[in-house]
């Protein structure tokens, strides 16, 4: 069943020349226990797309609901804090904070007392294959397949259903890109979490359960 529907949703904006129609009528829904990928080429609407289902602004029309209730209606701020985790292609770890900590963040901004955080953290930095002895690293000390593993410990600490990537692999090489990509679909198909990436890397795409394309704001 469906934890996320995205119903006839537009979104437009307006530059300093015109109306820039970015999303135009798109319809999908995401399960728990899938790992889709969002494809299409530059400007074709897919990091909008992503940017919506994480919350971060609403649609022009339409609606985007999670378990029914539409996000436009819905307090955004706690709705990411408590459910959805968005991992990026620059990682996004906080420089001046160790791996445990970049890892612990969510749960400390949901006031879980420190240690119950810290354990929490390094138990999912464990299960994404950080050691122990780079618990106090920052992230300047780790490789980039490291500090992406942080991220994703990140996302699984805060104990979000919805995991939204965008580009996730960019900065990787392509071992390390086979890797990442492994993890994800484990999250979606071992601990049930929604997962969505965008990539542009059709091979990666291929080893996900479904594939949306998006070619001029539409699902082609």
């Amino acid at each position: 069943m469906a934890i996320l529907t995205v119903n006839q949703v537009e979104y437009t904006y307006q530059t300093k020349y015109q109306t820039v129609y970015a999303l135009r009528g798109v319809d999908c829904s995401f399960e728990p226990g899938q790992m889709t990928a969002i494809v299409g080429s530059s400007g074709s609407g897919k990091t909008t797309l992503l940017s919506l289902l994480a919350g971060l602004d609403v649609p022009t029309a339409g609606s985007i609901c999670f378990r029914d209730k539409s996000t436009a209606e819905m307090d955004r701020d706690a709705w990411r804090l408590e459910s959805v985790s968005v991992i990026y292609q620059n990682f996004n770890l906080f420089a001046h904070l160790t791996a445990l900590e970049n890892a612990a963040y969510p749960l400390y901004l949901q006031k879980r007392p420190k240690k119950e955080a810290e354990e929490a953290a390094a138990s999912q930095l464990t299960a994404v294959g950080i050691r122990p002895d780079q618990f106090g690293r920052f992230p300047r000390m780790l490789s980039g397949g490291e500090q992406q593993r942080v991220a994703i410990a990140r996302a699984l600490a805060a104990g979000s259903e919805l995991i939204l990537a965008d580009e996730p692999t960019g900065n990787l090489d392509e071992e390390n890109s086979r890797n990442i990509f492994t993890i994800l679909r484990e999250l979606a198909h071992e601990r049930e979490r929604c997962v969505v990436v965008v990539t542009h890397d059709m091979d990666l795409a291929e080893r996900t359960d479904r594939i949306l394309k998006i070619q001029d704001g539409k699902i082609a």
